[in-house]
């Protein structure tokens, strides 16, 4: 049977993190992708820079209202997925350090554990993939519908474009319409993978850490109702041998402990800049909701559609954090109900330690004010929501 690791327990993060070509690490040795896979990486950069530079062009000289609403969605996700990635990138040495660590755990996982990490893994991965497909069509369908507009006319403007873009001066023909427009939504497209693969890539680190917390509580309970169970056999011997597997788990949970601090490390201020860069992402994307009344059917399917899965997909995320943290503080729960009282003195005071460290709730946002939760995601929301209608106010 063959052994779980970071890389082969999440395929949808494997195959996402490939097809986006971020390429981010999924390895602790540092093994180098194959040719094919980096040539692609190294084309989707390619084809990312020309499209940021389209795109910032294209808002400039975009009527300004027209590029507030249908431009800047595409500028918060291009920022958002720079920022993250690069962060990740230069942490290289910390992130092959924090795979390890859970490689050399999962090398010796148990059934309970294997059990543990996928069912901890398994509810995120169909919406995501739910997500991904809905997000990657929504996006062909609003960037691409300029092109119908060659059955109405000959010559185009830059307000013609769903997605502000400047490639020639206006007014332009037919082929350079077309041209662009296939080639900005082909970037449009990778410049979503590249966001959807790093959230993914995220949660997965965030419910890999997670996994371990549940299982240190279940392991925890099992070992005590056992001894409960088994009481009238020889009781010396056996509470010899829990002790030894108490130990074992603490030695575990410093382990825990440590990848936690690895965690937080690599991820606080990505985490941190997520909240922030949340209020205005679906703040623009508000505004461009305001404008559906004004388009064609297709168009405001799309947008409702993309709307939802970004909604979806950032309270995924909000939710994985607030497991990991509860979690992190639910450690004790359920052992605090079996038999541990029975114990000798030394193995009271080694539970009484862990309960303690019990309240080392594992929180990743380098700003209190600003981690990711189930409360936060109601608040970003509310956030955006205020910002919305002062923007659409003062136009």
């Amino acid at each position: 049977m063959r052994r779980i690791n970071f890389q082969n327990v999440n395929i949808l993060n494997d195959r996402a993190n490939m097809l986006s070509g971020n390429l981010l690490l999924v390895t602790a040795d540092d093994s180098r992708f194959p040719i094919l896979w980096r040539i692609h990486s190294a084309v989707v950069w390619l084809i990312q820079l020309i499209y940021a530079i389209a795109v910032f062009a294209g808002i400039i000289v975009t009527p300004k209202e027209k590029a507030l609403k249908d431009g800047t969605v595409a500028v918060v996700v291009i920022i958002e997925s720079c920022f993250l990635l690069t962060r990740i990138y230069v942490q290289k040495k910390l992130l092959m350090q924090l795979i390890q660590k859970m490689n050399d755990i999962l090398q010796t996982a148990d059934e309970i554990m294997e059990n543990i990490v996928k069912t901890t893994l398994k509810p995120i991965i169909m919406p995501f993939v739910i997500y991904g497909v809905v997000g990657v069509i929504s996006i062909i369908i609003w960037t691409i519908q300029p092109v119908l507009l060659v059955f109405e006319k000959t010559t185009f403007f830059y307000v013609d474009y769903n997605l502000p873009t400047a490639f020639s001066a206006e007014p332009f023909s037919i082929s350079v319409l077309i041209s662009s427009t296939i080639f900005m939504t082909i970037a449009s497209v990778y410049s979503f993978l590249k966001k959807y693969s790093v959230d993914v890539y995220m949660m997965h680190l965030v419910l890999m850490l997670t996994a371990q917390y549940r299982y240190m509580a279940i392991k925890l309970s099992l070992l005590f109702r056992d001894s409960q169970d088994n009481r009238d056999e020889s009781r010396k011997g056996h509470h010899s041998m829990t002790e030894k597997k108490l130990k074992a788990l603490c030695r575990h949970q410093n382990t825990v402990l440590h990848i936690s601090f690895l965690l937080r490390k690599l991820l606080s201020v990505n985490f941190s800049l997520l909240y922030i860069n949340s209020v205005f992402r679906f703040c623009f994307i508000g505004l461009l909701m305001s404008t559906v009344p004004y388009m064609t059917f297709m168009e405001g399917i799309s947008v409702l559609s993309f709307t939802m899965g970004s909604a979806m997909q950032f309270f995924l995320l909000c939710s994985s954090v607030q497991t990991l943290s509860d979690a992190s503080i639910e450690v004790t729960d359920k052992a605090f109900d079996e038999a541990w009282y029975q114990f000798g003195p030394s193995m009271k005071r080694t539970f009484i330690l862990l309960i303690m460290a019990n309240n080392l709730e594992c929180k990743i946002a380098a700003i209190e004010k600003f981690n990711l939760s189930l409360p936060s995601f109601m608040t970003i929301m509310n956030q955006s929501y205020s910002i919305a209608l002062l923007f659409l106010r003062a136009n």
